[in-house]
């Protein structure tokens, strides 16, 4: 990935403020920049002190500086949504670990990725930019390197940036549209589960009602925060687990789940809508629902077609 920045008209700046300023790169980021020789201005090597002038153009090569990454390439089926010099976006499939953990370090979509990157002759290099549960399905954005990860992740938490899930879940909703504002906390601090408390991390889950069928309603969630299991604690909090989430499901939505089969919970990540940060164009993606359990489930539901 290489940058650019041509100089306009006003007075003369150096290229480390520029990078800074214009570019929003990290300190550290221009600091590697900058021992790997990897700046130049007009077509010449240059270094980070050099004062630019109207029409001077800065360069810098992003992929030469990047740090090692251990992932192991992998093969494996990638449904790709989107892909530029610096950002590839995902549908990630539900049952799948979105990076390696410190006890595997393989079968994940980032080791995925990698192997689909070195089979098209670019580095295996990728950062996972939001998460999702494993059971979670849909839109996953991975950078290419730590430069648009971390402008990337800046990006997602602008207020202009949206994200979209439908969740089927056990029960009717008390309405058709509202917000969660629930705060969430760890249940135990060893613990996974989370709940809502008064003295957790405040939390904010917009929903509507999309159709009900007996015993189950179809939702869009709009997630104005990013806690750990946020979706399924608010929907279990308003009394409406997931269909299928064994960990924060009721015995009465635990036996639903066992009448249609359903064995990890119903959750997909839509749609997700920003700014890109480098072209500065608006970007919406969207993740068709292509697993067979949810896919079956959405059927019940007269008029949604998937």
């Amino acid at each position: 990935m290489i940058l650019t920045f041509t100089v306009p008209d006003g007075p003369d700046r150096k290229a480390y403020n520029v990078l800074r300023r214009e570019l929003k790169a990290s300190a550290a980021f221009v600091r590697r920049l900058k021992t790997a020789g990897a700046l130049s201005v007009n077509g010449e090597p240059s270094f980070t002190d050099r004062i630019l002038h109207p029409g001077d153009v800065l360069t810098a090569d992003v992929d030469a500086c990047e740090p090692h990454c251990d992932l192991i390439p992998e093969g494996g089926v990638l449904s790709v949504l989107y892909e530029d010099d610096g950002l590839l976006a995902v549908n990630k499939p539900a049952g799948l670990l979105i990076h390696p953990t410190h006890s595997r370090f393989g079968g994940t979509l980032c080791n995925r990725a990698a192997g689909y990157l070195l089979d098209k002759g670019e580095p295996p290099i990728v950062h996972a930019v939001n998460r999702l549960d494993r059971d979670t399905s849909g839109v996953v954005l991975l950078a290419k390197n730590s430069y648009m990860h971390a402008l990337l992740t800046g990006v997602l938490k602008e207020p202009s940036a949206g994200k979209t899930y439908l969740a089927v879940v056990c029960g009717t909703m008390p309405g058709q549209e509202g917000v969660i504002d629930s705060p969430i906390a760890r249940a135990e601090p060893t613990d996974m589960k989370r709940e809502t408390r008064p003295d957790g991390q405040p939390s904010f889950t917009q929903w509507q009602v999309l159709a009900e069928t007996e015993g189950l309603s179809l939702l869009a969630l709009f997630p104005r925060t990013g806690r750990t299991h946020q979706l399924r604690v608010h929907c279990a909090h308003l009394g409406c687990p997931l269909l299928g989430d064994r960990l924060y499901g009721t015995p009465d939505s635990l036996a639903l789940s066992e009448r249609y089969a359903v064995h990890a919970h119903l959750l997909h990540a839509s749609r997700l809508q920003f700014i890109h940060p480098v072209s500065g164009e608006s970007v919406d993606f969207l993740a068709p629902v292509d697993r067979g359990d949810m896919a079956g489930i959405l059927a019940l539901f007269p008029g949604i077609k998937n």
